[in-house]
């Protein structure tokens, strides 16, 4: 059986996902990217256990800062076999964490607040998962995935449900967070080059789009040569959503 997760916030944006790379303090601490998911949270916002298990840290841990940790009670599918799991919450705000070690949660209980503890470059949900073995002892437990180049995480986003996370209609011109989650996305995708500077929706973005749309929509006529990925209306919106993972 396959691990099903919750996502740890109620109101879902992603600010960061696994594998990115937007600052060189995952260079610094040995990792090829990005290990986790960053959800867009105000100081305060709740966070919520994303699945029923064991709490086996809650605590202060160096980057991460404020962080809790829990660990599936029972094994689900890994490759070829089965491994247990855990979650990891990170940045979490001082004096909000409400679980202890070896507290039993269920999944939507509360854990903690959102914050900038640690290694943060402002308030967010850092969000991780590993899968994990345990060793001889019943303490003992280790990373599956360690020498893969993120300390043992894997993308938590084939564990969660797909994501609604593209609502408003682009054209080119326009500018700001809209356009530079369209870009990430599709910069992450593979159908844009890097660039300097998100956030314009201009020929790079452009020439992009139409990509995309070429591979993921039935284009009209004039969709195809006359604007030419110079608009994201509803068809693309929902294409987006719909290989959002």
């Amino acid at each position: 059986m396959k691990l099903s997760l919750q996502y740890p916030v109620t109101n879902v944006t992603i600010n960061q996902r696994f594998g990115e790379n937007a600052t060189p303090i995952y260079k610094q601490l040995g990792m090829s990217g990005h290990n986790g998911i960053d959800f867009y949270a105000l100081d305060g916002t709740p966070v919520f256990a994303s699945h029923n298990g064991t709490i086996v840290f809650a605590g202060l841990d160096g980057s991460n800062g404020n962080l809790v940790v829990i660990k599936t009670d029972t094994q689900f599918d890994y490759l070829d076999g089965q491994a247990y799991y855990k979650t990891l919450y990170g940045h979490l705000k001082t004096g909000t964490i409400c679980v202890h070690a070896g507290q039993q949660v269920k999944v939507g209980d509360k854990i903690a607040e959102a914050d900038n503890t640690g290694a943060s470059q402002g308030s967010h949900l850092h969000f991780g998962i590993k899968p994990v073995q345990q060793g001889e002892a019943d303490w003992q437990w280790f990373n599956l995935e360690q020498d893969k180049g993120y300390n043992g995480a894997i993308d938590p986003m084939s564990f969660l449900p797909g994501l609604v996370e593209y609502h408003i209609p682009l054209k080119k011109g326009d500018t700001g967070f809209e356009v530079e989650k369209l870009q990430a996305y599709l910069l992450r995708k593979g159908y844009m080059s890097p660039v300097d500077k998100l956030g314009f929706y201009g020929d790079v973005t452009c020439a992009a789009v139409l990509k995309f749309q070429l591979d993921k929509c039935v284009l009209s006529w004039y969709e195809r040569y006359i604007l030419k990925g110079s608009v994201v209306g509803q068809k693309t919106l929902t294409a987006l959503n719909l290989n959002n993972k």
